[in-house]
């Protein structure tokens, strides 16, 4: 992973701006203010698909954390129409973010050249950011799936929040 180019905690997240399925463009910079937590999930496409009838952990999760009062947004390489339809088979409401050439993907560090049948590709590590109302990274994981650091990632929400 391009893990020196990775985003820490203590910097200031970069600005970005990308479209959505439902709201048009959106930028950090807008979603960031007094009192808005943000929490980034950068995702392969993978995530999504273990999404079906039975139930979505990408959503069950991540409603879980727009509870307590943190705004979630994911972020993939996938196109908003793709988004569109993810968002109304599974009833989403959470931002879901459209990066088709991988600028803010790369801008954050959260990608990995691997080789596959000689082809050398970029793919997504899924890596979460949390920033507070600053935009500063006050947190950083890199689950495989949403499930493994869920747990990790709400108590640390409960703790700065109070």
């Amino acid at each position: 992973m391009a893990k020196d180019k990775r985003k820490k905690i203590g910097e200031v997240a970069p600005e970005f701006c990308l479209p959505e399925a439902d709201r048009g463009k959106v930028c950090l910079s807008q979603l960031l203010g007094e009192d808005k937590y943000v929490l980034l999930y950068f995702i392969p496409t993978e995530e999504r698909k273990r999404c079906d009838r039975s139930g979505c952990p990408l959503k069950e999760n991540l409603d879980r954390v727009a509870k307590l009062g943190v705004i979630p947004v994911v972020i993939d390489k996938d196109p908003v129409e793709e988004h569109k339809r993810f968002k109304h088979d599974h009833n989403i409401t959470f931002y879901i973010l459209s990066d088709p050439i991988m600028e803010t993907i790369k801008g954050y560090g959260v990608y990995e050249k691997v080789n596959v049948n000689g082809i050398e590709k970029e793919k997504i590590v899924p890596t979460v950011f949390l920033l507070d109302p600053k935009g500063h990274i006050i947190g950083v994981w890199e689950p495989k799936v949403i499930e493994d650091s869920i747990n990790d990632i709400i108590k640390a929400i409960e703790k700065i929040k109070g």
